[in-house]
């Protein structure tokens, strides 16, 4: 570390340093892989959400808006994990003097602003979805007004100015940091990162105002206090009784409107389960870095380890949520089986119309072909015809 190069250092800690930048921690290889198998079901998992969740019977939902902008958001979040993460492979094994992606001073400053709006705005579309279903629960006469489509993408779209334009900041302090080589300055040597002159101001704007307040404090407050008031509705005595009241078709639109509210609240949990801890300890980290300059090998390493073990925890965070929904949400279940009934019965009958459609074509093919070439004998038949008898 750059603030403990004058302190004298004992062998051990040497050790846990080279433990640390040199040869790599196991939990930071674990992170690595793991990032990988995250990214492929994540993939997976978010093309099967938005192959589900567009179909018609689901897309008139409000709540299913927020549930597609949160796979499309989750499925970037984890693309940028990735590439980060092969850079960060092909920066180790060239002994930390190449790149991967040969940035511009442009496409830096460009990769990390929509890595952040991507990361953003997944937080913050899960605190949407957590308020749209109380407002559901607890009001339903003003959720007929409120919790409906448009309103749904009208705040989607409010959440993404509102994350853009907190995120500008990063068009100003990143850019490219080019070392020096023994011959000359090259393309290569240079990686994109915060410039030096602003650090100060990254370190304000990332790690105390984005990271504590927008992405710890405030999401884990709205959450945690929106699913209390949720599950107080849900498993309340009142709330039993109005369901078993009503009857027919409004007594089962309020059962669904309880399960989907249910499994949106385990999703919202699950949410703060994973991402609130590494981003709690990411500020611990700093802080004991960088504010403090602790200058112990062994705290370093233990620190560096349990950062990337939470790491990984969160980008678990943005590949599991349409297997929450599988599992928590029979209707959503229901959905995806039959969308995959739907498909494969399309294909067969695909597969039989086409072979219909072959054999009607032969079938008028040969009855033209015998048409054409029928010999022309029908005056004979003629000629043999009786004409009648003539007295």
């Amino acid at each position: 570390m750059p603030y403990c190069d004058g302190v004298n250092m004992s062998s051990t800690d040497i050790i846990y340093y080279q433990k640390i930048f040199a040869q790599k921690t196991w939990a930071w290889w674990l992170n690595l892989i793991g990032t990988f198998v995250v990214f492929v079901i994540s993939f997976c998992g978010n093309l099967l959400c938005l192959f589900v969740l567009c179909r018609q019977r689901l897309k008139r939902n409000s709540y299913t808006q927020y549930l597609i902008a949160l796979a499309i958001v989750d499925t970037g979040a984890i693309l940028c994990e990735a590439l980060t993460a092969l850079d960060d492979v092909y920066h180790y094994n060239s002994d930390g003097k190449l790149a991967l992606f040969q940035h511009t001073a442009l496409s830096c400053k460009l990769y990390y602003y929509i890595r952040y709006v991507f990361y953003s705005m997944s937080s913050w579309v899960t605190v949407a979805l957590a308020v749209e279903r109380l407002v559901a629960i607890k009001f339903p006469l003003w959720s007929k007004y409120i919790c409906s489509v448009i309103n749904a993408r009208r705040i989607l779209f409010l959440i993404l100015i509102f994350t853009m334009i907190i995120q500008s900041y990063h068009f100003v302090v990143k850019g490219l940091d080019c070392k020096t080589t023994a011959s000359s300055v090259s393309k290569q040597s240079c990686r994109c990162k915060t410039l030096v002159k602003y650090v100060e101001v990254d370190i304000i704007l990332t790690i105390y105002l984005w990271r504590l307040c927008l992405m710890t404090l405030l999401p884990l407050t709205i959450i945690i206090t929106v699913n209390i008031l949720i599950m107080s509705k849900l498993f309340s005595g009142n709330s039993l009784v109005d369901s078993a009241n009503t009857l027919g078709n409004a007594r089962r639109k309020t059962l669904l409107l309880y399960k989907i509210s249910r499994m949106l609240v385990i999703v919202s949990s699950i949410y703060l389960l994973l991402h609130v801890p590494g981003s709690s300890f990411e500020i611990i980290k700093f802080m004991f870095l960088h504010t403090f300059q602790v200058c112990n090998g062994k705290w370093h390493y233990y620190i560096f380890v349990i950062h990337d073990i939470f790491d990984l925890l969160t980008n678990f965070n943005y590949g599991i949520n349409f297997y929450l929904y599988i599992i928590s949400g029979k209707h959503i279940r229901s959905e995806l089986f039959r969308t995959i009934k739907h498909s494969t019965f399309r294909s067969t009958l695909t597969g039989n119309t086409g072979k219909f459609q072959r054999s009607s074509y032969f079938m008028s093919s040969y009855a033209h072909n015998s048409k054409t070439y029928q010999p022309n004998c029908s005056h004979i038949q003629l000629s043999k015809q009786p004409t009648g008898s003539s007295i």
